[in-house]
């Protein structure tokens, strides 16, 4: 991760960062070993909203929609 997105990371809770490289959406994990990290890239991140967009759809569970 460059300097400049580490100074843009954001902490979303539960010990995870995310930070935005210019392609994808960077998750990390912290970890005693070493840091654990994901990248989003932009069909991963709509793959993950259309997951949660069915989660909610089929169990109702409204804590999962982005907050208006």
């Amino acid at each position: 991760m460059s300097d400049e997105n580490a100074k843009d990371e954001s902490y979303l809770g539960d010990g995870l960062y995310a930070s935005f490289d210019g392609w994808q959406i960077i998750l990390r994990a912290p970890r005693d070993g070493g840091d654990h990290w994901v990248g989003l890239d932009p069909h991963i991140f709509q793959a993950m909203l259309r997951f949660t967009d069915r989660i909610n759809k089929k169990y109702k569970v409204e804590h999962f929609k982005v907050p208006t």
